[in-house]
């Protein structure tokens, strides 16, 4: 039964110039009403948005080993659902986590300087992620983001590496002068020489760190590696590890800043960076979208930065990982997922979306993949929280009739993305009109990948199947429809299937048109090759 027809417009123009735009968790959208009628998607290459860097995820706090200790042939099956452009979700960017801690307890990240009268001493391993950084290599993977999520303690006003705490010898609040240890020493330069041979280490084992990081959501006073800071006071780290690089011959390496709890605190705290004359000294602006008002993008950030979306899952629910796509619009289910990413593409107009764990031996984290460590001899699963901390070397001990491993169903939701939008990619622009509700439950974006294959992302996020009438057009006094062969690659997932092909290099007709339909509740992707 046909309900909503759905018309695509694509429009080429020959010429290299055109329009340039200016440069999560939100609700969904509205459920559509099924009245018939139809509506028209124009995707217009010529209107141009941000860049797309890329998808990713962390394997900080030593859940790299969660990677690392699967056995054969379920790591390799592991690491190809990740990153294997073909087969899996093409992922392409690693965030990576710096150590500050004293030692390698629970989960913590051990630090390569965790005393002040110490050597700097760099284990080559780093809590496990070393290991998996050379792996993803293989797949092609060349970004690589390291962010520390706290100074080592003798650094900072407390003296420990958690529970938040300044870095001793930046500005006090506003842009006086006055965060400083109790013998008035400053740590400042100290901490940028600490992580400009971090960076340096990674190098020495061929993993080129293209941005790296200070902060990790500088609000927060946690019982893990946290430390405070706004804006003012990180423009100080930041002229300070700008000089660092340059004099350990890193100058290429990009800083990164402020990796805020939710976007509204990220607008805040990048504002006080501007006002203290430090943004040009970034390369990225990193975010979270946790918590705010809203948490997630309601308007781009007010900067020519690229934006990076660094950490998001349902973790701040507790929702744990779950297999479900939808059901009720939790945060955990593959759908919601979609839809968070599609604000934050849209919406926010960010060039890279890193979800928060990738693999970890706790669903309890809602990873894309829970890859439980097998024991006979304990049926239990521990959830992994930070006041319930566990020693992810050794592993959360489970029933060994488990899976090896388990994908939850955020997975699929960002592989349609991350296969298809490769680094370099630009959003276009996209113009959805209709005479009915439809499109209330239609959020679509598009993006041209540097072979210049065009990707549709439709998320139908109503009750009703939506027929789709896609017209390709070819503007220009040499190109139209009939001069070239297009052809469609759809791939969908919504209840009943996972990331399934249903058409694979399918011919455009020569009006330039092809049909389709978006099942209800689904993301349909659609890759168009001329």
């Amino acid at each position: 039964m046909r309900f909503n027809t759905l018309t695509f417009t694509f429009i080429e123009a020959v010429a290299a110039s055109g329009a340039t735009a200016a440069p999560s968790h939100t609700n969904a959208p509205s459920i559509a009403s099924v009245e018939r009628h139809r509506a028209n998607l124009t995707v217009d290459i010529t209107l141009t948005h941000q860049n797309i860097d890329g998808f990713g995820f962390c394997e900080a706090f030593q859940r790299a080993h969660s990677i690392r200790n699967l056995p054969e042939p379920y790591q390799k099956q592991v690491l190809d659902l990740l990153f294997d452009q073909k087969t899996g979700a093409g992922l392409s960017i690693l965030r990576l986590g710096l150590g500050s801690s004293e030692n390698s307890t629970l989960d913590h990240m051990n630090s390569p300087q965790p005393t002040e009268d110490g050597p700097f001493a760099w284990d080559r391993q780093d809590s496990g992620q070393v290991w998996v950084a050379k792996q993803v290599q293989k797949y092609g993977v060349t970004t690589f983001y390291a962010d520390a999520w706290s100074a080592p303690g003798y650094m900072k006003t407390n003296g420990r590496d958690d529970q938040g705490g300044w870095l001793c010898g930046v500005r006090g609040e506003g842009q006086s002068n006055g965060t400083s240890c109790g013998d008035g020493s400053s740590f400042v330069i100290a901490y940028a020489q600490y992580l400009a041979r971090y960076v340096q280490g990674w190098f020495e084992e061929g993993i080129p760190i293209q941005h790296v990081g200070f902060l990790n959501e500088p609000n927060l006073i946690k019982p893990y590696a946290t430390m405070q800071s706004n804006g003012y006071q990180a423009a100080d780290e930041i002229f300070a590890l700008s000089i660092a690089l340059g004099g350990i011959g890193l100058p290429s390496v990009g800083i990164s800043c402020c990796e805020a709890q939710g976007w509204s605190m990220a607008r805040d705290i990048l504002a006080e960076v501007q006002a203290a004359s430090a943004e040009d000294q970034l390369s990225v602006i990193t975010t979270h979208t946790y918590k705010g008002t809203p948490p997630g993008p309601e308007r781009p950030l007010n900067t020519t930065l690229p934006v990076w979306v660094t950490e998001i899952s349902p973790i701040m629910d507790r929702l744990g990982m779950t297999q479900t796509w939808y059901r009720n619009n939790s945060e955990n289910e593959g759908l919601r997922n979609g839809v968070n990413i599609h604000e934050a593409l849209v919406t926010g107009n960010v060039s890279a979306y890193i979800y928060w764990i990738g693999v970890s031996q706790s669903s309890a984290e809602a990873p894309f993949i829970w890859a439980p460590n097998r024991d006979r001899n304990d049926t239990r699963e521990t959830m992994w929280w930070p006041n319930e901390q566990v020693n992810m070397t050794t592993g959360i001990k489970t029933n060994s009739s488990v899976p090896y491993y388990t994908i939850g169903s955020t997975y699929w939701a960002t592989a349609h993305y991350s296969r298809f939008i490769r680094p370099g990619a630009k959003r276009v622009g996209t113009e959805l009109k209709s005479s009915g509700g439809v499109s209330k439950s239609i959020l679509s974006s598009a993006y041209v990948n540097q072979d210049r294959s065009v990707v549709v992302q439709i998320i139908n996020n109503g009750d009703a199947e939506v027929d789709v009438d896609v017209l390709v057009l070819r503007s220009g006094p040499v190109s139209s429809a009939k001069s070239k062969t297009c052809r469609v690659d759809t791939w969908i997932t919504d209840n009943s299937r996972r990331f399934v092909s249903v058409g694979l290099g399918e011919a455009v007709s020569e009006d330039g048109t092809f049909e389709k339909s978006l099942p209800a509740r689904s993301l349909t992707t659609f890759v168009v090759r001329c």
